[in-house]
């Protein structure tokens, strides 16, 4: 019987380091097999390099970058170690020294004019940023892992193209059990995963935004040639891979993959927390400016089952009641996101966990505490939570200078040819300055109301970058996301009066 069968609840990866592996740990180790622990895969780079510059509280960076570096003989645990770690922790009005971007190059001359014949432009990422991203993913799994035998998967965004392979290798190295995918059709991922498994070079096809006819971008990965092909003395297992969707047509469309099906699914309603698919159709608005989603947008649960492979289903699946239903309708089980999001493992800012608490306290009712909003740069919808002084106000937004520092969700474009025919590769985002984002080819209207989700969710953890503003100190305002179902939440806090643990939630929803 392969492991997956025995699952029946996944926690959910959620955000920046809101998933992290303490709240993962925690999960995988409640009820073993029956449990799966999710961390976050996204920013984990940016997370590390800051955690490191505050002191890295208890050790844990140091002790995880030491065991990489035992394992592989390669020193890049140590060199990242003595190039972020500040003894103590950094001053309180000190900015956090800069992760490397995420800038990409061609490794050639691009030039203008078209063929019938295919032309792949490979393109590429600095060395010191992919061995920062493998580093992370695997210091992230390996302290999930550390001194149990639960299982750990990892979360990603499928729009967030440019690090996902090399966080995933590290995630294997780490021996990872499985990878979440979201946020975009994940097609040709579970083959990929297969390949690095096997330490085989994988190449992904990249989305550019105007780019010419026959023109193939693209972006490979050969983990034999970094340091001489320390990594690849190590046989790794190939993880399960799980596909987040929305709806049956596309669970059809992945199972029948001409490269290789994933391993099962995550069915993700449009209630859940985070990014979620746009309604089907044109796109209307309520009068509290929410995207109106209908019946088009729930999932063929019989369509889904004749498919054959295992699934889960999500969004207002948090309760023993709910995971019931899941399994009469044929579901292996459910994923649940926002319980555990307020958990006190989770890394969610403790005082953001106090204030939603206090709404629930308050009497707050969901719809009014968490709205849907086209707030993301990715033009997905977006579910925000209303809480003062952070991102969900407009008056926050509107007093905030556009910045893009991190950049991952920026586009990869390619600019209009020169005089000389030359074109060059540029990367763009909604939620930047205005101004750059136009010269790069954008329209203004695709900024209006765009928030930096990249700077608002590492504020929701403790990680916000601080600036000075006439002299006083202000970090950047968080952006604080959780599903529309917060009963469960309502459940286990005696409706917002107490706090509770991961395991209280895997107790509330198994039994």
């Amino acid at each position: 019987m392969h492991f997956l069968e025995q699952v029946k609840l996944i926690q959910g990866g959620m955000g920046v380091y809101v998933s992290n592996w303490r709240l993962a740990k925690a999960v995988a180790m409640a009820r073993p097999g029956a449990t799966v622990g999710t961390v976050s895969g996204t920013a984990l780079d940016v997370v590390y390099v800051r955690l490191l510059q505050l002191g890295d509280p208890g050790g844990h960076a140091r002790r995880a970058l030491a065991a990489f570096d035992n394992a592989f003989g390669t020193g890049i645990g140590q060199t990242i170690y003595d190039r972020y770690f500040i003894d103590g922790g950094k001053a309180p009005d000190a900015r956090f020294k800069n992760t490397p971007m995420q800038i990409i190059r061609a490794q050639a001359p691009l030039m203008n004019g078209s063929s019938s014949a295919p032309i792949e432009a490979p393109l590429h990422l600095p060395e010191d940023v992919i061995e920062l991203l493998i580093a992370t993913g695997f210091v992230e799994v390996w302290l999930a892992k550390e001194g149990h035998r639960g299982n750990i998967f990892i979360n990603f965004l499928n729009k967030i193209e440019l690090p996902l392979m090399y966080v995933l290798y590290g995630a294997m190295l780490a021996d990872v059990d499985g990878v979440v995918v979201g946020a975009g059709n994940p097609d040709g991922l579970p083959a990929r995963c297969s390949q690095l498994a096997n330490h085989v070079a994988v190449t992904k096809q990249l989305a550019v935004l105007y780019q010419e006819a026959g023109e193939i971008f693209t972006l490979t990965f050969d983990p034999q040639q970094l340091y001489n092909g320390a990594f690849t003395k190590k046989p790794l297992k190939r993880p399960a891979f799980l596909a987040i969707v929305a709806l049956d047509g596309l669970v059809q469309a992945l199972a029948a993959s001409a490269s290789e099906a994933p391993d099962g699914f995550i069915i993700e309603h449009h209630t859940a927390g985070g990014h979620n698919a746009n309604p089907v159709g044109p796109r209307t608005m309520d009068d509290r400016g929410q995207p109106r989603y209908s019946e088009q947008d729930d999932p063929d649960l019989a369509a889904i089952r004749s498919v054959g492979l295992p699934f889960w289903l999500a969004g207002g699946y948090g309760s023993h009641a709910k995971l019931q239903e899941a399994l009469a309708a044929g579901a292996t089980g459910v994923q649940v996101g926002s319980t555990f999001a307020l958990a006190e493992e989770s890394g969610l800012r403790p005082d953001y966990r106090s204030a939603i608490l206090k709404e629930l306290s308050n009497g707050t009712d969901d719809a009014t505490l968490v709205r849907t909003t086209m707030f993301s740069p990715t033009g997905f919808a977006f579910k925000v939570v209303q809480l003062k002084d952070t991102l969900a106000d407009q008056q926050v937004f509107e007093n905030r200078r556009r910045v893009c520092d991190i950049g991952l969700l920026q586009q990869v474009g390619v600019s209009k040819p020169n005089a000389d025919g030359m074109r060059t590769i540029f990367q763009r985002c909604a939620a930047a300055p205005v101004a750059g984002y136009i010269h790069k080819r954008g329209l203004q209207r695709s900024t209006e109301n765009r928030r930096c989700l990249c700077n608002g969710l590492l504020s929701c953890v403790g990680l916000g970058q601080v600036k000075q503003l006439h002299g006083v100190r202000m970090e950047e305002p968080a952006v604080v996301t959780l599903g529309d179902h917060l009963d469960g939440v309502r459940r286990l806090s005696r409706q917002g009066q107490t706090h509770y643990w991961a395991t209280d939630v895997v107790t509330d929803i198994l039994g």
